[in-house]
């Protein structure tokens, strides 16, 4: 059932690659359908994970998600910076071992994790999906953003860490969740209708910008595939011995190790392009985790 689930929510990837390759969405039109799913649609699949029928004993699960996502993401940052500028590749440009540095500390855990944790877990693991996030984007928009400038004196806008539309909706959530009254069916009914286009709408963004991407000299460079193996295999295998070692088997600890077991983030390519780190190798690395990762991610399910 778990395995079905998740190759139909690949299915809708390759729907996105195909009309990418067929013109049917253009460059412009990727740009809008993201901005629909960050701003309208993925808010609303938060907003309505906090399902009131799930207890709200889970709380203490909320804030174990968060010290987690704090935990896995700084263990993650620390061995980066010394086996990426110590041990591994240093023959590399600077530019390239940065990328490599980025993929290794942050997944997809937002655009892909949210539908496929969704697929797998059910609303409670967006829920918990949805606090792994926050802090991945407090360290996306300080460590991410100064790794790839490179300069310490890169400062991100406070207005994309703390009031992001997904942190918005987190609070709302959890107000929603905790509140002595429950909000009109008429508006549930709408607002879901809303929610359910998030899962469909995001694979095909992530298909469509796979499909705008040169196939030339695309999987050469040792880089890549060691950058791609050590993403989709090396990371969430150390961090779940690492929560077995520690007694963690809960649903926080495995939806933790799960979002880590996505591909590259996606907006890795834009963050290159940005800062001038190797674009090249960030959009090889983000398409070949993707692609590979229609095999681990079921994997990952079925064990998880």
């Amino acid at each position: 059932m778990v395995l079905s689930r998740v190759v139909s929510i690949f299915l809708l990837m390759a729907v996105g690659y195909l009309a990418r390759r067929a013109r049917v969405i253009e460059a412009q039109g990727i740009k809008t359908i993201s901005s629909i799913v960050l701003n309208v649609t993925l808010p609303f699949t938060i907003l309505f994970s906090f399902d009131r029928s799930i207890p709200f004993s889970a709380a203490a699960d909320l804030v174990r998600m968060a010290i987690f996502s704090l935990a896995i993401h700084g263990l993650l940052a620390a061995a980066t910076r010394f086996a990426y500028g110590r041990l591994m590749f240093r023959a590399e440009p600077l530019s390239s071992r940065k990328i490599l540095a980025y993929i290794t500390i942050f997944s997809n855990c937002g655009f892909m994790g949210f539908p496929v944790t969704e697929s797998v877990f059910g609303k409670i693991g967006v829920m918990y999906a949805s606090i792994y996030v926050i802090i991945f984007n407090i360290f996306v928009w300080t460590y991410g953003v100064a790794l790839l400038a490179g300069s310490e004196t890169a400062r991100p806008p406070l207005k994309a860490i703390v009031l992001n539309p997904g942190n918005i909706a987190v609070v709302a959530g959890l107000a929603l969740w905790l509140a002595p009254f429950q909000l009109p069916e008429t508006i549930t009914y709408a607002f879901n209708l809303v929610a359910n286009c998030t899962t469909p709408l995001s694979m095909i963004v992530v298909g469509a910008t796979l499909g705008g991407l040169p196939l030339k000299g695309l999987f050469k460079g040792t880089e890549v595939w060691i950058g791609t193996i050590i993403r989709l295999a090396l990371v969430p295998a150390v961090i779940w011995l690492l929560f077995q070692a520690f007694g963690q088997y809960g649903m926080a600890a495995r939806v933790a190790v799960f979002l880590t077991a996505m591909p590259a983030a996606a907006q890795t390519v834009i963050f290159a392009e940005r800062y001038e780190a190797d674009i090249a190798l960030a959009s090889r690395i983000v398409f070949i985790s993707t692609v590979l990762s229609v095999l681990t991610i079921p994997i990952a399910a079925q064990l998880l």
